[in-house]
């Protein structure tokens, strides 16, 4: 385990940042240690002003995971990285996840009623800021979200970012990286993860050769339309990271866009 120092309101925290929230890859399948983008470059928060860092305090222990922001007030997550969570520190406006940007903390968050911890179904959650964010446009800006029933068709091609590891077993990234996927179709999907696995609430990514996808460190953070600029997926499970044949899974936002609103106002 890797410790590090954070400052987060005044308050040194040393925290082990290895692993994802419950020590897993996304949200199941395997038991993974660490996580970041695999297969792609670092970036810049000018390129992902939307996107923020998230510490949670479980029990005693500190995990990471990405985050958006939707509003002043709002930050999109997973499910999945809030189970059993106490705190939630979020740092917007900055792609070094130990410093820089705006550093807040909260303890009211919301998860999708409807969360299936056991299938990663209806894996979403949204955390409200105690102060809103000051969205300046260039560091911190607010992602746009696709209408409710939106279709993402095969070959879109998703931009995702984060700070999980770049090789499965690996590292988590202090800096941000980013990294661009094309969709697969559901029926590809559910070929590598079995036909009941992959619900309507889900989209998969990724390319057949592998080498290319978001990991465990990366739950929770934006999948992006490169060509629209809307965010239509939340970072969720997958079956270790960039192996070949087997895509990511993202909790498909239009699906569960009417919660968003209704919890949000967004």
């Amino acid at each position: 385990m890797c410790k590090v120092s954070y400052l987060a309101l005044g308050l040194v925290l040393c925290v082990a940042i290895n692993n994802d929230v419950l020590g897993k890859r996304h949200g199941h399948a395997v038991k993974n240690n660490g996580g970041k983008i695999v297969g792609g470059y670092n970036d810049t928060i000018q390129n992902v002003p939307y996107i923020v860092y998230l510490l949670v305090l479980m029990g005693t222990d500190y995990y990471q995971c990405g985050g958006s922001i939707i509003s002043s007030r709002y930050i999109l997550t997973a499910a999945h990285c809030l189970t059993g969570v106490s705190r939630v520190y979020v740092r917007a406006g900055s792609d070094d996840s130990e410093s820089g940007g705006k550093m807040s903390s909260t303890s009211v968050y919301r998860q999708h009623p409807q969360y299936n911890p056991a299938t990663s179904d209806y894996d979403v959650a949204v955390v409200r800021l105690t102060r809103p964010l000051t969205l300046d446009g260039t560091t911190m800006k607010a992602v746009t979200l696709p209408e409710a029933g939106q279709e993402v068709p095969a070959g879109t091609e998703l931009f995702v970012s984060g700070w999980g590891d770049t090789t499965e077993n690996g590292q988590t990234s202090r800096y941000l990286m980013s990294v661009k996927i094309p969709t697969v179709s559901t029926a590809d999907c559910r070929q590598a993860y079995g036909q009941n696995a992959i619900t309507e609430r889900m989209i998969c990514a990724g390319v057949p050769e592998g080498g290319k996808d978001s990991c465990q460190g990366d739950s929770g953070g934006p999948a992006v339309n490169d060509a629209t600029g809307l965010q239509v997926g939340v970072v969720s499970f997958g079956t270790g990271c960039a192996r070949p044949g087997i895509p990511g899974v993202y909790t498909n936002v239009s699906s569960v866009r009417g919660w968003i609103k209704r919890n949000t106002g967004v």
